[in-house]
């Protein structure tokens, strides 16, 4: 079973007025994660939030471990100047009742704080550059926000809205810690030394269509190029996605292969129906990150399984104020299936609970639930 490194749960809602949002909950779907492109832009001063999760996983020998956590993320801002400016964010994580599940701590399971961002931007004109620690969403390269402390990088980030509804991002991301890294506590090196190249460039200038396509050069392991097109008519969404995958490894031991995926949905009333499916030639890999495949669950995802197909139904009501319920089944033509049950309840003043049961068939079953509030 993996170490439910995913997004937890299937949002059916697939809105370009969504696409490319600012801001990616701890339960946002797997097909919105990749439209994704930047985090929250921080207002000048202090910012944060205050976590509670509780982890438990029942896996394939029936074997049960939990953990429960409180955590917080302390941001501050400076105000620019000639259009430099400064931000740092304080993450930490800590034991509760129970510390058996891993995923919440650190590589040595402990509880730990790390300075998760500490950079300086410059803004010139339509271009911005990031130097430093940073948070950063892309489809292969992502902050998967779906434990304790999110995934940040190290590197540089350069964007430019010259060309009109155009927004071009490079970046060069050296090192990471969060969720994903092999020591969260920690900023280690992507990808031995050599880290990660990224370009990416994103249109919307077409009314209810949104577009984007990255390149990846991860020297000695893959090229990853990935497109995607989602468009909204009325009360339908269809989104469709392409990833090209190929090894660059002297010993054949990175990905290769084709990804495609399709997805549609539609909105009735307060429910909202998705499907999704996906066809791997070869194989692939979901990257730094959660990954952008539509079909991708919480837990089992098509990342690194030769010659993988999968599709996804899932449904949302959202008719009661402030509670959203979504029920996601996940079939795989190989490895077990998934089905994910969610509920996401806004308590106003900035609190929100997300509580998520997923089951794994023969693989177990798990419970995440994370209460947060934000100031």
């Amino acid at each position: 079973m993996n170490a439910f490194k995913q997004p937890l749960a299937v949002s059916a809602a697939f809105a370009i007025a969504s696409s490319f949002s600012t801001y990616t909950s701890a339960f946002e779907s797997a097909e919105m994660q990749s439209e994704t492109v930047l985090p929250e832009a921080l207002n000048p001063g202090f910012s944060g939030r205050v976590r509670l999760g509780y982890i438990s996983i029942d896996d394939e020998v029936n074997i049960r471990e939990k953990s429960s956590a409180i955590g917080a993320e302390l941001s501050y801002s400076s105000e620019s100047w000639h259009g430099i400016s400064g931000t740092g964010s304080l993450y930490t994580t800590q034991k509760l009742f129970h510390d058996d599940e891993g995923s919440f701590f650190g590589s040595d399971g402990d509880g730990y704080a790390i300075l998760g961002q500490a950079y300086l931007q410059a803004n010139v004109d339509n271009t911005e550059v990031k130097l430093g620690r940073f948070g950063f969403d892309s489809p292969h390269a992502d902050m998967d926000d779906v434990r304790m402390v999110p995934n940040t990088f190290l590197g540089v980030l350069v964007t430019n809205a010259d060309i009109t509804d155009t927004t071009i991002y490079a970046a060069h991301l050296a090192k990471s810690s969060g969720v994903n890294s092999r020591k969260p506590e920690d900023f280690t090196s992507i990808n031995r030394n050599d880290g990660v190249n990224i370009l990416g460039v994103v249109y919307q200038g077409f009314e209810n269509i949104a577009l984007q396509t990255w390149y990846y050069n991860a020297n000695d392991l893959a090229d990853l190029f990935y497109v995607e097109a989602a468009v909204e008519y009325d009360n339908f969404s269809f989104g469709a996605q392409f990833g090209k995958q190929s090894d660059t490894s002297n010993n054949d031991t990175g990905p290769d292969g084709d990804a495609y995926g399709i997805l549609a949905s539609y909105a009735l009333n307060n429910f909202t129906f998705t499907t999704s499916y996906n066809h791997v030639s070869g194989t692939i890999i979901n990257g730094f990150g959660g990954g952008p495949f539509y079909t991708n669950a919480a837990d089992h995802t098509i990342s690194g399984v030769l010659n993988q197909n999968a599709l996804a139904i899932g449904v949302d009501y959202s008719g009661i104020e402030n509670l959203t319920i979504g029920l996601l089944n996940v079939a795989f033509d190989k490895g077990e299936d998934e089905i994910d049950l969610f509920v996401s309840y806004d308590f106003g003043n900035d609190m929100l609970l997300d509580f998520t049961y997923h089951h794994l068939h023969d693989d177990g079953e798990m419970i995440l639930a994370m209460f947060n509030v934000y100031f």
